[in-house]
Protein backbone atom coordinates (compact mmCIF):
# COMPACT_ATOMS: atom_id res chain seq x y z
CA UNK A 1 0.00 0.00 0.00
CA UNK A 2 2.51 2.57 0.99
CA UNK A 3 4.22 1.60 -2.59
CA UNK A 4 1.03 2.53 -4.27
CA UNK A 5 0.87 5.48 -2.44
CA UNK A 6 4.79 6.88 -3.05
CA UNK A 7 4.09 6.01 -6.89
CA UNK A 8 1.06 7.84 -7.10
CA UNK A 9 1.63 10.98 -5.18
CA UNK A 10 4.25 13.94 -5.08
CA UNK A 11 7.29 12.53 -2.63
CA UNK A 12 6.77 15.12 0.41
CA UNK A 13 9.51 17.46 1.61
CA UNK A 14 10.96 18.67 4.45
CA UNK A 15 8.78 21.68 4.68
CA UNK A 16 5.78 19.72 2.94
CA UNK A 17 5.93 16.72 5.07
CA UNK A 18 3.26 13.24 4.67
CA UNK A 19 1.34 12.36 7.47
CA UNK A 20 0.63 8.68 8.44
CA UNK A 21 -1.46 7.40 11.37
CA UNK A 22 -1.67 3.40 11.88
CA UNK A 23 -2.39 0.82 14.82
CA UNK A 24 0.87 -0.39 16.68
CA UNK A 25 1.78 -2.92 13.71
CA UNK A 26 5.64 -2.15 13.85
CA UNK A 27 5.48 -3.20 9.88
CA UNK A 28 3.54 -0.08 9.14
CA UNK A 29 6.66 1.82 9.84
CA UNK A 30 9.04 -0.10 7.96
CA UNK A 31 7.14 -0.01 4.78
CA UNK A 32 7.12 3.54 5.08
CA UNK A 33 10.33 4.01 5.82
CA UNK A 34 11.36 1.99 2.93
CA UNK A 35 9.30 4.27 0.71
CA UNK A 36 10.11 7.27 2.01
CA UNK A 37 13.03 9.67 3.71
CA UNK A 38 12.36 9.59 7.27
CA UNK A 39 12.92 13.81 7.38
CA UNK A 40 9.74 13.84 5.22
CA UNK A 41 7.48 12.20 7.22
CA UNK A 42 5.31 12.52 10.34
CA UNK A 43 3.98 9.25 11.58
CA UNK A 44 1.91 8.57 14.72
CA UNK A 45 0.35 5.26 16.00
CA UNK A 46 -3.08 4.72 18.29
CA UNK A 47 -2.25 1.70 20.50
CA UNK A 48 -5.11 0.26 21.57
CA UNK A 49 -5.16 -1.38 25.31
CA UNK A 50 -6.42 -4.55 25.70
CA UNK A 51 -7.27 -6.78 28.90
CA UNK A 52 -8.72 -10.40 28.11
CA UNK A 53 -9.17 -9.53 24.60
CA UNK A 54 -11.09 -6.55 25.47
CA UNK A 55 -10.47 -3.16 24.30
CA UNK A 56 -10.01 -1.07 27.50
CA UNK A 57 -8.64 1.98 26.13
CA UNK A 58 -5.87 3.90 23.58
CA UNK A 59 -3.07 5.41 23.93
CA UNK A 60 -1.59 7.62 20.87
CA UNK A 61 2.28 7.88 20.25
CA UNK A 62 4.45 9.63 18.02
CA UNK A 63 6.94 7.35 16.11
CA UNK A 64 8.68 9.55 13.41
CA UNK A 65 8.35 13.45 13.01
CA UNK A 66 6.54 15.84 15.29
CA UNK A 67 2.13 15.32 14.63
CA UNK A 68 0.74 17.16 17.10
CA UNK A 69 -1.49 14.16 19.18
CA UNK A 70 -4.86 15.54 17.88
CA UNK A 71 -4.40 14.70 14.55
CA UNK A 72 -3.43 10.88 15.40
CA UNK A 73 -6.10 9.06 14.44
CA UNK A 74 -7.40 5.85 12.68
CA UNK A 75 -11.00 6.36 13.35
CA UNK A 76 -11.65 6.39 9.53
CA UNK A 77 -10.19 3.44 9.03
CA UNK A 78 -11.42 1.48 11.59
CA UNK A 79 -15.02 2.95 10.65
CA UNK A 80 -14.02 1.51 6.97
CA UNK A 81 -13.11 -2.10 8.32
CA UNK A 82 -15.85 -2.06 10.06
CA UNK A 83 -18.34 -1.54 7.12
CA UNK A 84 -16.27 -4.58 5.54
CA UNK A 85 -17.08 -6.83 8.22
CA UNK A 86 -20.42 -5.75 8.26
CA UNK A 87 -21.20 -6.65 4.61
CA UNK A 88 -18.66 -9.35 2.99
CA UNK A 89 -18.63 -12.59 5.27
CA UNK A 90 -14.39 -12.81 3.31
CA UNK A 91 -13.40 -10.07 5.84
CA UNK A 92 -15.14 -10.99 9.13
CA UNK A 93 -12.76 -12.32 11.37
CA UNK A 94 -12.85 -15.96 12.32
CA UNK A 95 -15.10 -17.07 9.93
CA UNK A 96 -15.99 -19.79 7.45
CA UNK A 97 -17.60 -17.74 4.07
CA UNK A 98 -14.68 -16.95 2.69
CA UNK A 99 -13.20 -15.96 -0.80
CA UNK A 100 -11.43 -19.02 -2.35
CA UNK A 101 -9.06 -16.80 -4.86
CA UNK A 102 -7.52 -13.51 -4.53
CA UNK A 103 -8.76 -12.08 -7.33
CA UNK A 104 -12.16 -12.44 -5.62
CA UNK A 105 -11.66 -10.60 -3.30
CA UNK A 106 -10.14 -7.89 -4.90
CA UNK A 107 -13.13 -7.34 -6.64
CA UNK A 108 -15.72 -7.63 -4.04
CA UNK A 109 -13.27 -4.89 -2.35
CA UNK A 110 -13.27 -2.43 -5.38
CA UNK A 111 -17.30 -3.04 -5.59
CA UNK A 112 -17.47 -2.26 -1.81
CA UNK A 113 -15.22 0.41 -1.87
CA UNK A 114 -16.92 2.48 -4.78
CA UNK A 115 -20.07 1.88 -2.90
CA UNK A 116 -18.69 3.21 0.52
CA UNK A 117 -16.90 6.37 -1.31
CA UNK A 118 -19.71 7.32 -4.19
CA UNK A 119 -22.74 6.04 -3.85
CA UNK A 120 -23.86 5.73 -0.21
CA UNK A 121 -24.20 9.20 1.35
CA UNK A 122 -24.04 10.25 5.18
CA UNK A 123 -26.66 13.38 5.51
CA UNK A 124 -26.27 13.67 1.69
CA UNK A 125 -22.65 13.56 1.88
CA UNK A 126 -20.51 10.89 0.22
CA UNK A 127 -16.57 9.96 1.26
CA UNK A 128 -15.98 11.24 -2.39
CA UNK A 129 -18.27 14.73 -1.83
CA UNK A 130 -15.73 14.91 1.25
CA UNK A 131 -12.43 15.03 -0.61
CA UNK A 132 -13.84 16.79 -3.85
CA UNK A 133 -14.00 14.37 -6.13
CA UNK A 134 -17.96 14.42 -7.25
CA UNK A 135 -20.31 17.29 -6.26
CA UNK A 136 -23.59 14.76 -5.47
CA UNK A 137 -24.01 11.03 -4.45
CA UNK A 138 -24.15 8.80 -7.65
CA UNK A 139 -26.20 5.62 -8.15
CA UNK A 140 -25.04 2.14 -9.39
CA UNK A 141 -26.32 3.33 -12.70
CA UNK A 142 -23.91 6.43 -12.77
CA UNK A 143 -21.01 4.48 -12.15
CA UNK A 144 -21.54 1.48 -14.92
CA UNK A 145 -23.03 3.95 -17.30
CA UNK A 146 -20.23 6.20 -17.05
CA UNK A 147 -17.99 7.30 -19.94
CA UNK A 148 -14.39 7.15 -19.78
CA UNK A 149 -12.04 8.72 -22.04
CA UNK A 150 -8.97 7.23 -23.08
CA UNK A 151 -5.68 9.58 -23.74
CA UNK A 152 -3.08 7.84 -25.82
Amino acid sequence: MYGLAAKRTQQPTYYSKISFCSDGNEQNENSILKFYNKDCINYGQVIKDKEKQKIIGAHKRKVIGNLPFDQISITNIDGFCSYLRARIGCFVRKTRNFAKRRKQIKNLLHITQTNFDFIEAKNGITSAMLEGLQSKPMTWNDVFNIRLSINI
